[in-house]
């Protein structure tokens, strides 16, 4: 998109920044959109606090910029390094506009989403001489309740919860866990919605605790969250008449986003939005994932006629 402001020699009216946020993921260091929550100010941990977060080799995420240089001197603070909007191109992530068969996504909004990391304890022994009615396994406690958080969200029909990680204190085929402990991740629509799946789920681990009466017991730390997060219609009605121009109505769609991303933040703060391009059969974070180079090269056009569009309304002053 820039090449090809520049190729044309198109000047706009507002300047045009390109950001790379660091540690969108939370890969490495533990808190995902970690630098765009932190330029939002709205993100519970701040800057130092981002600064002191280690990975598992204990170096700090302080530490890691200093060493590849990427430790700058702009303050990461929307409100003495701002913006007038931001636009996200994005591949979807899931398998809605392959399965509708729709090239663009208009995306509107990202869900809510936390993250729990849950303890659950009990007592070690040894495999072979410890009864089975006298077990305080704190694994098998798990399981039935990891077991509970997929069963909690599809009986419930809010919203999506996942254990993606799972580690054990004992490492030793003849000894019974004494503890364990994996992450919860929660996504909704709405804040609301997150809550009332939460409290839906922990509800059902203390019954499943009760049914157990075998001295295991579960704790429970929040890690992570992002609140839903609404997009502007300035920025939307943008996208929405690239897309138009470029496919036609019949091939764009609105969306919600179900993961992450930076453009959540940017919401908080700032006029947002972002859009989508296919995922083929809604793979991603993994070997497989691919969007085509035409679906590429289309999103990349809609990103550029959407901030040429937007950029124009700003110079002819027609924005809400």
């Amino acid at each position: 998109m820039l090449r090809t402001l520049k190729d044309h020699n198109i000047e706009t009216h507002c300047p045009i920044a390109l950001i790379d946020w660091t540690n969108e993921e939370g890969a490495r260091f533990p808190g995902a959109m970690m630098c765009s929550g932190v330029w939002s100010t709205k993100s519970s941990t701040g800057l130092e606090g981002c600064y002191a977060v280690k990975d598992t080799e204990g170096v700090s995420m302080r530490q890691a910029l200093l060493d590849t240089g990427y430790l700058g001197q702009t303050p990461c603070d929307y409100r003495q390094n701002g913006l007038e909007s931001y636009f996200e191109l994005h591949i979807e992530q899931g398998p809605k506009l392959e399965t509708a068969n729709k090239k663009v996504g208009v995306v509107t909004a990202v869900q809510g989403m936390k993250w729990f990391a849950v303890r659950v304890s009990g007592v070690e022994g040894h495999s072979g001489t410890t009864p089975m009615d006298g077990r305080s396994d704190a694994l098998v406690t798990a399981s039935r309740l990891i077991t509970a958080v997929s069963e909690t969200a599809t009986s419930t029909g809010l919203g999506v919860a996942t254990v993606g990680v799972i580690s054990n204190d004992t490492q030793s085929q003849a000894t019974i866990p004494s503890g364990v402990e994996f992450i919860i991740d929660v996504r909704c629509s709405t804040d609301k919605m997150v809550d009332d799946l939460c409290t839906a789920i922990f509800k059902s681990f203390d019954e499943i605790i009760q049914k157990e009466g075998n001295s295991t017991a579960y704790k429970v730390t929040r890690t992570w969250g992002l609140p839903e997060s609404i997009f502007h219609e300035d920025c939307i009605s943008a996208v929405r008449s690239a897309a138009i121009e470029e496919v036609g109505t019949s091939q764009i769609m609105d969306m919600k986003s179900g993961a992450g991303h930076d453009a959540a933040w940017t919401s908080k703060v700032v006029k947002t939005t972002m859009i989508f391009v296919p995922s083929k059969d809604g793979v991603s974070h993994n070997p497989a994932e691919y969007t085509s180079p035409e679906d590429c090269a289309l999103g990349a056009q809609i990103l550029l006629q959407a901030v040429l569009r937007y950029d124009e309304s700003v110079k002819q002053g027609s924005l809400l």
